[in-house]
């Protein structure tokens, strides 16, 4: 009974935010694992958009992946680590469509050449935030992992829940790494 518990918990969290993953690596490097690790910078740089530029926000951030390299038992450098973590968030407006056929239309006795699908479209616009995270190589500063995380951006009700959130988005993304050659 206990499987299926988990796989409902796995569920549920799964749908609470739909992140598309992916990543990019030198499939050749043989210092593809982790070790002590630290923020490549100690604040992030602003980007102009106040959405991206909140200091709570970063704080999540950073809070999620270190929870994340913590729960994989690798820990953070106070002195000399062996690679350094940094992120992007991009926030951009997107465009989306629906086409959706309503009804059906027959010609009549006088107009039998007359008839056709109705069909209505919907455009929506939207924000779609991009969280791409870094693994530096610390001596060389050589890029040696990229995990990109793509969801539509949401606000929340709580903190609470924005930590959730985010928590979920950089654990699905740092899951691809160290990657399976």
């Amino acid at each position: 009974m206990k499987p299926f518990s988990i796989a409902i918990v796995l569920f549920l969290l799964s749908a609470c935010t739909n992140v598309q993953v992916s990543q990019d690596y030198d499939p050749l490097s043989d210092r593809l694992q982790y070790g002590a690790w630290q923020w490549r910078e100690a604040v992030q740089p602003t980007v102009g958009d106040i959405r991206i530029d909140n200091p709570l926000l970063d704080r999540r951030i950073r809070t999620a992946v270190g929870n994340h390299l913590e729960s994989r038992g690798v820990a953070r450098a106070s002195e000399r680590p062996e690679i350094y973590l940094s992120y992007r968030l991009d926030v951009e407006r997107k465009i989306e469509s629906d086409t959706t056929h309503t009804t059906v239309g027959f010609g009549r006795y006088y107009y039998p050449w007359y008839g056709g699908i109705g069909t209505e479209t919907s455009i929506r616009q939207y924000d779609e935030s991009r969280l791409t995270i870094d693994i530096h190589q610390a001596d060389t500063g050589q890029l040696l992992w990229r995990g990109v995380g793509t969801y539509r951006f949401r606000t929340y009700k709580t903190p609470q829940d924005a930590a959730v959130a985010m928590q979920t988005i950089v654990d699905k993304i740092l899951f691809q790494f160290p990657p399976a050659n």
